[in-house]
């Protein structure tokens, strides 16, 4: 079966206009609130994504992926990264890795961008040589596949699941609490503030698996 050229099957990335076309209901948006109020910092952040933190920083002070929550001011400077960031930073690494050119990652890293994290959860990205794809469906994929060439796939949602898991076990920072105590100048969140965290984390991530 041919591609089909109108797109409505699979959407070569650099065409879409209107995002908001065949969005993804996927789930409630209760974890983007928590995606926005915890940061991990660049340790982290490169660690769980698979890839070196001088690669990382690289990547920030070239604005390929730069951190949403605390900007980089140059090497060595605090970022942190949300949840969605290191997603992203994962998807951009096995793109990369599969020998995608810099221009389909940095078109694939500016779609990711602007979806949300639940919307994140339900998508594979493709790539044809030339170009990227969302596919948001089996058929979708199918459909790219039946044309022949050769083509690689990143599940963004197996990375977000194992991302997930994996900053439960790692220190975070409380956005809203360092904003409050920013001018006394008090640390980011202590040892007993964090596992109370991952602990709350891990109770919503059980109860979303068996609702």
């Amino acid at each position: 079966m041919a591609v089909n050229n109108g797109l409505h099957l699979h959407v070569r990335l650099e065409d879409r206009e209107n995002l908001n076309d065949n969005a993804i209901q996927g789930e409630l948006f209760e974890f983007d609130d928590e995606d926005t109020t915890l940061g991990y910092r660049g340790s982290v952040a490169s660690k769980v994504a698979g890839i070196t933190y001088r690669q990382l920083d690289y990547w920030a002070r070239k604005q390929i992926v730069a951190p949403s929550i605390t900007p980089s001011h140059g090497s060595g400077s605090r970022r942190l990264y949300s949840f969605k960031d290191v997603v992203i930073l994962a998807v951009s690494k096995k793109l990369l890795d599969a020998g995608v050119n810099l221009q389909n990652v940095t078109t694939a890293i500016g779609f990711l961008t602007q979806r949300n994290v639940s919307q994140l959860e339900h998508i594979t990205i493709m790539c044809d040589g030339e170009h990227v794809y969302e596919c948001t469906s089996n058929e979708r994929m199918m459909e790219l596949l039946d044309t022949g060439h050769a083509v690689f796939a990143v599940s963004v949602g197996s990375l977000w699941h194992r991302i997930h898991t994996a900053l439960e076990q790692e220190d975070a920072v409380d956005v809203n609490r360092q904003a409050l105590t920013a001018d006394i100048g008090q640390q980011p969140i202590d040892d007993l503030t964090a596992a109370r965290m991952r602990k709350n984390q891990k109770a919503r991530h059980q109860s979303r698996q068996s609702a």
